[in-house]
C-alpha cells in the first residue's frame, strides 16, 4: 500500500511530460542562383504552460539537371566528364546551415564529327544530381522564438556544371533546379500549474502518513 501511494504521487508529479512541436515545409526553385522564403510559426507557450528549451533546424536538398555534352575538339576525349558543384544555405533567426553538393559522370567520346547534338562525339549523361542535408540548433537566446507571429527561413542555392577531359565542348542543361525541405523543431518542457503542484503535495502528505 505504501509503495502504491508513492507511485501515485510520482505519477501526479510527472503527468506532464516534455514534448516537441514540429513544422516542415517544402521548397523548390530553378537554378542558378535562386532563393525561397518559408514562413514558420513561432513557439506557442500555451498561455505560459510550456517553456522552450531548444530550437532545432534541419534541411534536405537535392540539386540536379538533365545533362548532355559534346566534344568539339579535333582530338578524342577518352575521359570526357561533366561535374556538378553547388551548395545550399538556410537561415532561420539565429540558426544557419550549409551543405555542399557535388556529382560527376564520365564517358569516352570521339573527336568532333562536325554535327551538333549527335554522333560518337556526343553523350547524354541523363539526370545528374546530388542530395545532402544540413543542421543547426540552439539552447540560448530563445526569447526571440516565442510567439505570436512568424519567423522566415531563407533558403539560398547556387550551382553549376563544368566539363573536363577536352579543350572544347558544348554543354546543355535541362531543368536545372534544386528542391528539398526545412524542418523546425521546438523542444519544450511543461510548467506545473498551481493545481497540479497542490495535488502532488497532498499526495505526498498522504503517503507520509501511511508510512507512519
Amino acid at each position: 500500500m505504501k509503495i502504491l501511494g508513492l507511485a501515485v504521487v510520482a505519477g501526479m508529479a510527472t503527468a506532464a511530460v516534455a514534448g516537441v512541436d514540429v513544422q516542415t515545409q517544402n521548397w523548390a526553385f530553378p537554378l542558378s542562383p535562386n532563393n525561397a522564403v518559408l514562413t514558420f510559426n513561432k513557439f506557442d507557450d500555451n498561455g505560459g504552460l510550456k517553456v522552450l528549451t531548444k530550437v532545432e533546424m534541419s534541411f534536405n536538398a537535392t540539386m540536379g539537371a538533365l545533362v548532355t555534352a559534346e566534344n568539339d575538339s579535333t582530338l578524342p576525349a577518352p575521359n570526357f566528364a561533366v561535374n556538378l558543384s553547388g551548395f545550399v544555405t538556410v537561415g532561420f533567426a539565429s540558426l544557419s546551415g550549409f551543405t555542399g553538393l557535388a556529382q560527376g559522370a564520365m564517358a569516352g567520346v570521339a573527336a568532333s564529327d562536325g554535327i551538333a547534338g549527335s554522333g560518337p562525339d556526343f553523350h547524354d549523361f541523363g539526370y545528374l544530381a546530388d542530395s545532402s542535408s544540413g543542421f543547426d540548433d540552439t539552447t540560448s537566446g530563445l526569447l526571440s522564438y516565442y510567439g505570436p507571429g512568424t519567423i522566415n527561413a531563407n533558403v539560398f542555392g547556387t550551382g553549376g556544371f563544368s566539363v573536363s577531359g577536352t579543350t572544347d565542348s558544348t554543354l546543355k542543361l535541362t531543368d536545372f533546379a534544386a528542391d528539398g525541405d526545412v524542418t523546425i523543431k521546438y523542444y519544450w518542457e511543461p510548467i506545473p500549474t498551481p493545481a497540479s503542484l497542490a495535488l502532488a503535495a497532498v499526495g505526498m502528505i498522504a503517503a507520509g502518513r501511511r508510512r507512519r
